[in-house]
């Protein structure tokens, strides 16, 4: 026997130990709220499905990453039970497919518990996705209660680390902003810094946006405004809202200080970003800089559209500016009332300068 088969066949023993097959079964039912369709894609099975419990590995992946990328709750709830047949059959391609269905709570319940057992399995294997899940679990209820569990949080950053070593890109930003931040054991700058660079080469686009704040605010090494710039742009590229803000705010802070006003439209277009990323900061600085025409034409329609969206997703200073070009009448017919219940939401969200006025006319600066 292989040294490959012999892991395999180690691995299916220790599942099937932990009775993975019984604890997850309880959470397989169709639920209630499942549109009659679901109900019946739920019974309907179709011959690879049927295969895979008669036990054919291959069987269980296929019909797993046909009904995953399929919508409808019940072929969600299908796809994890043929992923949980091929891991408890000993296939860790399968088990990698559904621990992050498990700790999602997609398919079914979030079973935390098992996630973690099923994730500690495959790290012991050599997996770091596997490290770094079980690590995510531990983060995840560390946190859960009202006092955090420093123990759990140690546990996570060791293996997190662990996953790092046995090349999870993801384990490596997660440990980077650890060690940079000092959760979980003493504060680690540089190393943390390394972490998060490597895993932002791999694509890991928050890792870019935690090493672009270190190397704005010189957390490890020398500020470096040049280097913030790049993996802002990085992490906003890939989708990190607060990034896009983030190198807005870089652009705009260039252009004062060069005075080349070049960089003012590059500005407002990742403000736009972070905005359609729901950032309400991003929102409100777009909104800002159309109002004032701040290197870019002067738009108020538009400007108060942002303010107002930003306000939606909870940006007191952008709900603070739709309250001002409301009551003013910039960019939309004016609204007293419209305008007290924007700086009412300011000041809940703990805008302070707005509660003061709340009952006041709206300001025009």
């Amino acid at each position: 026997m292989s040294v490959a088969a012999g892991l395999i066949g180690a691995f299916a023993v220790k599942l099937r130990s932990l009775g993975l097959v019984f604890a997850l079964a309880a959470a397989w039912s169709v639920p209630p709220s499942a549109s009659p369709a679901d109900q019946g894609a739920a019974s309907e099975k179709s011959a690879v499905e049927r295969a895979c419990e008669a036990g054919e590995v291959a069987a269980c992946l296929n019909a797993g990453r046909i009904l995953v990328q399929l919508s409808g709750e019940a072929r969600a709830l299908r796809a994890r039970d043929m992923f949980a047949r091929g891991c408890e059959l000993g296939n860790t391609d399968a088990c990698h497919l559904l621990v992050p269905m498990l700790i999602e709570g997609r398919g079914g319940a979030q079973l935390l518990d098992v996630a973690a057992e099923v994730a500690e399995i495959l790290c012991e294997a050599g997996s770091g996705q596997g490290c770094s899940w079980q690590a995510n679990v531990l983060s995840r209820q560390a946190a859960s209660d009202q006092q955090i569990d420093h123990e759990n949080l140690i546990a996570a950053r060791e293996l997190y680390l662990q996953g790092c070593d046995l090349d999870s890109m993801e384990a490596c930003g997660q440990a980077g902003a650890l060690l940079a931040t000092g959760t979980g054991g003493p504060a680690d700058p540089i190393k943390g810094y390394d972490l998060l660079e490597r895993a932002c080469r791999a694509e890991q686009w928050q890792a870019c946006a935690n090493v672009a704040v270190m190397a704005r605010d010189g957390l490890a090494h020398d500020a470096d405004w040049a280097s913030a710039r790049d993996y802002f742009g990085m992490a906003c590229d890939g989708g990190i809202a607060n990034a896009c803000n983030d190198l807005g705010i870089m652009w705009m802070q260039l252009s004062d200080r060069s005075g080349d006003e070049r960089w003012r439209d590059p500005a407002l277009l990742v403000f736009i970003a972070s905005c359609d990323g729901g950032d309400g900061a991003g929102c409100s600085n777009a909104a800002r800089q159309l109002r004032e025409g701040r290197g870019v034409p002067t738009d108020l329609v538009r400007a108060h559209d942002l303010a107002v969206r930003g306000c939606e997703a909870n940006s007191a200073r952008a709900c603070l500016l739709a309250s001002d070009m409301r009551g003013a009448g910039e960019g939309v017919e004016g609204d007293a009332q419209t305008a007290r219940a924007l700086r009412q939401k300011a000041c809940d969200l703990g805008q302070s300068s707005a509660c003061a006025m709340v009952d006041a006319p709206a300001r025009r600066d």
